[in-house]
């Protein structure tokens, strides 16, 4: 005779192998942000050697990808308002990583220095490590998974 499916889930509750899901933890916004936290940690410990972050990392990459790129522009593709996304920027122009130029228009046009170059370039291996770390503890079908049923959120 099988056992019953409930039976499992009883099982896994009481030997703790399954969290009981109430409260706050049925937030779908804040078991988000509580992973997001989490994978953060893993990659700025692998980005520290670089001086980043994970968030500037993705800043100097989306730049270095499409030089030239304009605040309101590169804000949609970081999913951030305008402003929260010029404060991000303050720290890497100041590092010069990153240079402003305007090119006809009132925006600003961003792109890296060679010394922006140089940190992204250092840092890649680093945010491959992180990857690969990540991969290795979720399992690289579920991250896959994951990250493509965010992006498709915010693509929505």
């Amino acid at each position: 005779m099988g056992v019953d499916t409930l039976d499992l889930v009883q099982l896994h509750m009481t030997y703790g192998w399954m969290k009981d899901v109430a409260g706050p933890d049925l937030c779908h916004c804040l078991a988000s942000r509580r992973g997001a936290r989490m994978l953060s940690r893993i990659y700025d410990r692998h980005l520290a050697p670089a001086s980043i972050n994970i968030s500037q990392f993705a800043l100097l990459s989306y730049i270095g990808r499409d030089s030239g790129m304009g605040a309101s522009a590169l804000a949609d593709r970081m999913v951030m308002e305008r402003t929260t996304l010029v404060r991000a920027l303050k720290p890497l122009r100041a590092a010069g990583l990153v240079e402003a130029v305007r090119e006809g228009g009132p925006d600003l046009r961003y792109r890296l220095s060679s010394e922006g170059e140089a940190v992204l370039a250092e840092a890649d291996p680093l945010w491959t490590a992180a990857q690969t770390e990540y991969e290795t503890m979720f399992g690289r079908d579920r991250a896959y998974g994951l990250r493509d049923e965010l992006l498709a959120l915010t693509s929505a």
